[in-house]
């Protein structure tokens, strides 16, 4: 799919640039980073000085859009929930969580794909206008679907008779179908999109806390969150029309279709991701009523938190994994099983302060029901450590191009957790999604380091490794 990296300059300069890239997106979503990296050779050269720079550079403009979106919904949560009540709250969530999956339609394979195709083109306006617009079209066509899926998911609940609150969906989902960010990637921009992205989203906060002020307020949350999307859009196009010289070209069918048959494989391995990752709240909002909904999600959005952190670290880990390369697999086990120890230690620890301190950690974003959503988060402490036990298997297979064994283990990870799921949270209430959440994350773990341990040369659990 991608050039075979081998040795010479030109080779090397195209390792430094997949290098690059990688680390410009790997906050921004962990799915497109992981599947991106698949390709990346591991036999690399160290870097010189200024590409160091470059790539550093870009982590930090990326960990800061990253830290402005993941801050953009913490700090909603407690002025939901202090103005808004719990129950409006999982209202809220439940409608997060759907906007979120239908959402992949949009990230589809692009932002792991896009920045590669760009740079291929960089020095032809032409070829890269044509397919900027190719990728808008793309999205485009894919909104289509999606309206459907709004207008099943609104049919359903309990929104079908507030008209204000789901047409605010409708243009949350319509904001989230169109992100310029992985053309900024490509086109070596993203220090714009920083400043555009951040305040936009500043501004946005600001607003939310100074004008949503009543109860009733809430059916336009999603309105502002769509405004500020659409408007980070428009400037950023503007920055490409402007600066770069973009015109937006017609897209013929063939090439669109073309196009999502080319990246559709990397589409379901995001989709099953995210589903995992929001699949639970609608579930439960299937059995209960929004405050049940309100109290677990709190619980669960600081395990997700701490899930993410897991995402952060991997892209230095892996990245010093790349370094010492498949070639060098007695040094790769040795490493690979002291990240795995470590992992245990840190997130071992972590899971005892969720336990301990759980009370504490739910009043900074709940001002109700606190004691019941810190049951909830007890409950669901080891998660994150049972997911951080699985990274080391992960990186070898991403080293070895195993990437199979990684999307089914997901797979059928998803599958068990929305089976199990519907089962136990009818046998065991709430309780029934956090065991279907632990069973599911065991699986995956077992799964992946299984894959590891048939493997005499990828298994570092050896107490001697060869």
């Amino acid at each position: 799919m991608w050039p075979a990296i081998s040795g010479n300059c030109d080779t090397i300069s195209l390792c430094h640039f997949y290098i690059k890239k990688t680390y410009i997106f790997c906050f921004y979503q962990k799915y497109n980073f992981n599947l991106y990296l698949l390709e990346i050779k591991n036999q690399l050269s160290v870097l010189n000085l200024t590409t160091t720079y470059i790539v550093l550079k870009n982590i930090s403009l990326s960990f800061g859009i990253n830290f402005i979106n993941l801050l953009f919904p913490l700090l909603l949560i407690p002025f939901y929930i202090k103005t808004f009540g719990i129950d409006i709250y999982g209202l809220i969530a439940v409608s997060m969580a759907f906007i979120n999956i239908v959402s992949v339609l949009y990230d589809y394979s692009w932002y792991a794909f896009a920045p590669i195709e760009i740079q291929k083109v960089k020095n032809d306006t032409s070829l890269i206008n044509q397919y900027i617009s190719k990728i808008i079209n793309c999205k485009i066509v894919v909104f289509l679907p999606s309206l459907l899926l709004l207008l099943v998911f609104i049919l359903c609940s309990e929104i079908k008779y507030n008209l204000i609150f789901s047409f605010s969906l409708l243009v949350f989902l319509f904001s989230r179908s169109q992100n310029n960010l992985c053309f900024f990637i490509g086109l070596d921009k993203v220090f714009p999109y920083f400043i555009i992205n951040s305040v936009v989203k500043i501004g946005c906060i600001a607003m939310i806390f100074i004008t949503l002020v009543q109860k009733e307020d809430y059916q336009f949350v999603f309105y502002y969150l769509g405004i500020s999307d659409i408007l980070i859009f428009i400037f950023s196009t503007l920055y490409l029309i402007k600066k770069c010289g973009f015109k937006y070209n017609l897209t013929v069918m063939s090439e669109v279709y073309k196009e999502l048959v080319f990246g559709h494989k990397l589409f379901l391995t995001n989709l099953t991701i995210c589903a995992l990752m929001n699949s639970s709240t609608i579930i439960l909002s299937i059995f209960f009523d929004n405050t049940v909904v309100g109290i677990y999600n709190v619980a669960e959005k600081i395990i997700m938190l701490c899930k993410q952190s897991i995402s952060v670290l991997f892209q230095g880990v892996y990245f010093k994994a790349c370094e010492i390369g498949i070639l060098k697999i007695k040094q790769l086990n040795h490493f690979l099983k002291s990240v795995f120890w470590s992992y245990f230690l840190m997130y071992g620890f972590g899971g005892i302060l969720l336990i301990v301190f759980p009370n504490l950690i739910i009043s900074i974003l709940s001002s109700e029901y606190t004691s019941s959503s810190s049951i909830y988060l007890i409950y669901l402490a080891p998660i994150p450590l049972i997911s951080a036990l699985n990274q080391s298997a992960y990186m070898s297979l991403l080293l070895h191009h195993k990437k199979n064994t990684y999307f089914n283990a997901h797979l059928y990870g998803l599958i068990i957790n929305i089976i199990l799921s519907f089962v136990l949270c009818h046998l065991m209430k709430v309780y029934g999604i956090v065991v279907s959440l632990i069973l599911t994350e065991i699986f995956i773990t077992a799964y992946l380091n299984s894959a590891i341990v048939k493997s005499d040369e990828l298994n570092f659990f050896k107490n001697k490794i060869d």
